[in-house]
């Protein structure tokens, strides 16, 4: 990781600008100014729609959740490894306008570009373009683009084009593009996948141009899904707007339809006067047959796009700036005295606000939608690093991804079977419909502390929310569901004087695989147990009936909780006495310690694909924070000197060669007070993804490191700790910071901490009472508008 970059973006404080096009740099960049709703993502790719190489660039488009599959090719097969892959598709592209200039086609590539920009306004969700091309003939125009993927419009996309001729009267002919000719780009972005998806997954239904409007219906080769999208187009000239569907005979615009087996285009055509802009909006819309019944897709897109059409763009970007506007207002960090973290936190923000899933129904995938890194899977990143941000910040986008874990816990139940576990539920490892997808088993089926890390998100939402409802609704059936699979995988050892063991799993440091006894996974076990534990009891003690009805529905029986209660109490958790540190597994002090000087450079952050398997999982060192991150998320159950000496020890052999780990450090290094690593750590993080500190930000974001990001700031700098029961803060101020700010939501009460040098000031947002411990000293917020300001 190369953190001495300077920054490839000017410092702004709510903007992302690119200042001149290079192809060079397109790929990366097309990730920086990508758009998603949670539903729809696409790209940042240009409105000319350029056919850059595989090297160069991908045009992306993409509904969450929408896959094609294929048989997984095997060289030796085994009993449950998963049969079928799910892969993210890229989908048609609409986006596409070719303009051309009294007959000449502006292109960047050739001509003169002058005065050009192109800016993400985070705080608008709107991306913006301008440039001044003038073409081989002499002549020059300005062009300008607006775009936004709606957050309150779950299927539409829009895009406004603007060309003014500066030094000529002449004509003005818009091409827009239906591309159904699309695939992924499996050997770029995923390329130690074997099964694709390769070459087009998705076959034409029907492909529509007419009454202004672009159509394509389509299905995948074999997931049996279907989705449709379409274009709207309105012309605009002197102030006067035609819809293209009425533009036919229009002495204005002049207009024709073209089109071929999977794609179709639309002409528009106007005589342009000098100095006056003519404007093309397109509403783009697209669905699912995972939202609408298959032979309602067509009719559903056209209804979709009347909409926007008659809500028209202006009001669309008012809507979309509202959203935005109520996110900050939670979300939002302000650092005073070190604005290039302060753009870097918030483009992390944005990022992952966008990428998650808001209907119930999809997930969040480690890369959102910004491309086909992971091929669009969901891992356990959502539930340890997005959602405890969400918790506190935007609780309802939170509440929106647990229901989709919720929705797959059939899956969930048969994955367990397979297993071999004859009760509970057992999460896939990465899936996008439920079911495994993970084809490698050391590093994914063996990864048993997902059910924990879902456990936890569920828990934590309702221990920060108390949102009851909820815990009835959903949250207490996963919980035990997923409780049982801890109760039937360990045993109580008689190697080990009958403490409970759960033997063969990986953590999360991937490069130690098939352990036992793993720190994490004990730890979370025992964790998740407690807390289905107390989730039954709050039942049996607050609402009698709904704990009958759960028992009823999942046959949980009395001598079960009393089970849990004696792994609880006997969990085995691998210690050494000598250095009186916790052990990452039984194993970890039998491996050869690691020699980082005896591995080429180029070789260190590529070590499985340099080194096989084996010879990793036989050094003593880690990937990524393990045992650091369990210390990290129960850190209440552990004393300031405990946490130093794990600290201390993990940090000499943890190589930091996974996006998810320097957070997790930073924060475990505020909370024993080594603020200068904390620091240090955290601008690794701010900015990983902004300065693209990996160089692999064209196949899409780091979301848990963006997330944790935010988890530096509240559970680090501010000290932000709820394990207990309780809301704590024991905040301090990084070395030339003059202060910083955040909000918190805790069981309904809104606050907003700000934290200057030797101060910190809590203010009450709304009228919801709130107790809370600063620094040690219990306070009682009551009214809106009541102040704490205590020295630190």
């Amino acid at each position: 990781m190369n953190t001495e970059k300077k920054p490839i973006y000017p410092i702004q404080p709510w903007c992302i600008t690119e200042e001149a096009f290079s192809p060079v740099y397109n790929y990366r960049n097309e990730t920086a100014f990508h758009l998603s709703n949670g539903y729809i993502g696409t790209r940042g790719t240009f409105e000319e729609g350029y056919p850059f190489t595989v090297e160069e660039g991908l045009e992306g488009n993409f509904i969450n959740g929408f896959y094609d599959s294929e048989e997984i090719r095997y060289g030796e097969w085994n009993f449950g490894f998963p049969t079928m892959s799910q892969s993210l598709l890229n989908l048609p592209n609409l986006k596409t306008t070719h303009i051309f200039v009294d007959g000449e086609e502006l292109d960047m590539r050739k001509g003169r570009v002058t005065q050009y920009s192109r800016t993400l306004h985070m705080k608008d969700g709107v991306l913006t373009r301008s440039l001044v091309w003038t073409g081989n003939s002499g002549k020059q125009v300005r062009l300008q683009t607006w775009r936004l993927v709606s957050f309150t419009r779950k299927h539409i996309m829009v895009q406004r084009l603007q060309v003014m001729p500066l030094n000529f009267d002449g004509s003005i002919q818009l091409v827009s593009v239906l591309d159904g000719q699309v695939e992924n780009h499996t050997r770029k972005t995923n390329p130690l996948v074997d099964y694709g998806p390769f070459g087009r997954r998705l076959l034409p239904d029907e492909i529509g141009a007419d009454n202004g409007v672009l159509f394509y219906r389509g299905q995948t080769k074999n997931s049996g899904l279907s989705m449709a999208c379409g274009s709207l187009h309105v012309m605009g000239r002197r102030e006067r707007e035609t819809p293209a569907s009425s533009a036919e005979g229009s002495s204005d615009v002049t207009i024709c339809y073209e089109q071929e087996e999977a794609c179709a285009r639309m002409y528009l055509e106007t005589q342009a006067a000098c100095g006056v802009p003519v404007t093309q909006d397109k509403f783009m819309a697209y669905v699912s047959s995972r939202d609408t019944e298959a032979q309602n897709l067509k009719g559903f897109i056209y209804a979709q796009l009347a909409e926007a059409q008659e809500a028209g763009f202006p009001v669309l970007l008012k809507e979309q700036k509202a959203y935005t506007e109520r996110f900050w207002e939670s979300a939002d960090v302000e650092i005073e005295g070190d604005e290039a973290l302060n753009q870097g936190i918030r483009f992390n923000l944005f990022h992952i606000m966008q990428s998650a899933g808001r209907d119930g129904h999809v997930g969040m995938g480690a890369k959102g939608l910004s491309g086909e890194g992971y091929e669009g899977h969901y891992f356990w990143d959502t539930e340890i690093y997005v959602l405890p941000v969400f918790i506190h910040t935007f609780p309802e986008l939170a509440k929106e991804l647990l229901r989709y874990r919720y929705s797959t816990l059939e899956e969930a139940r048969a994955r367990a079977r397979v297993l071999g576990h004859q009760a509970g539920a057992l999460y896939p490892w990465r899936t996008i419909n439920g079911e495994e997808a993970s084809t490698y088993v050391p590093l994914g089926t063996a990864q048993y502390h997902i059910n924990a890390d879902v456990g936890y998100a569920f828990w934590q939402y309702i221990q920060v929310t108390e949102d009851w409802e909820f815990l009835k609704e959903c949250a207490a059936e996963v919980l035990c569901e997923t409780a049982r699979v801890w109760a039937d995988v360990g045993c109580f050892a008689e190697g080990c004087n009958n403490r409970y063991c759960i033997c063969c799993v990986t953590g999360p440091d991937e490069y130690t695989a098939f352990v036992n006894n793993n720190f994490y996974t004990n730890l979370m076990a025992r964790e998740h147990l407690r807390a289905a534990q107390q989730a039954v009891i709050y039942f049996r003690e607050k609402d009698p009936h709904a704990y009958q009805e759960l028992a009823d529905r999942i046959g949980l029986k009395t001598e079960e909780l009393l089970h849990w209660e004696k792994i609880i109490e006997n969990m085995y958790i691998p210690y050494d006495e000598k250095r009186r540190v916790y052990l990452q597994d039984d194993g970890f002090l039998l491996r050869k310690p690691w020699e980082d000087s005896m591995v080429p450079p180029e070789k260190r952050h590529l070590l499985y694909e340099n080194y096989h398997p084996l010879y990793l999982w036989r050094q003593r060192m880690c990937k990524q924070a393990d045992t650091v991150l369990g210390l990290y998320l129960h850190s209440h159950l552990f004393d300031q000197e405990e946490l130093k000496r794990n600290y201390d020890f993990y940090q000499e052999v943890t190589l930091h060669h996974s996006s998810l780990s320097t957070c997790v450090y930073g924060i475990l290094a505020s909370r024993i007070g080594y603020y200068d690593q904390a620091y240090k750590y955290f601008y690794e993080s701010a900015r990983m993804d902004l300065d693209d500190y990996h160089d692999n930000f064209y196949a899409g974001i780091h979301a848990a490191n963006m997330a944790g990001t935010w988890q530096a700031i509240a559970n680090g700098f501010a000290g932000l700790r709820t394990g207990s029961g309780s809301l704590e803060l024991s905040p301090w101020l990084p070395k030339g910071w003059k202060s910083y700010s955040l909000c918190l939501q805790y069981h309904g009460s809104r606050i907003k901490i700000r934290v200057g040098k030797d101060n910190c000031r809590i203010e009450l947002l709304n009228a919801v009472p709130v107790s809370l411990i600063l620094s040690g000293q219990e306070y009682v917020l009551e009214e809106k508008g009541d102040l704490i300001f205590e020295k630190i």
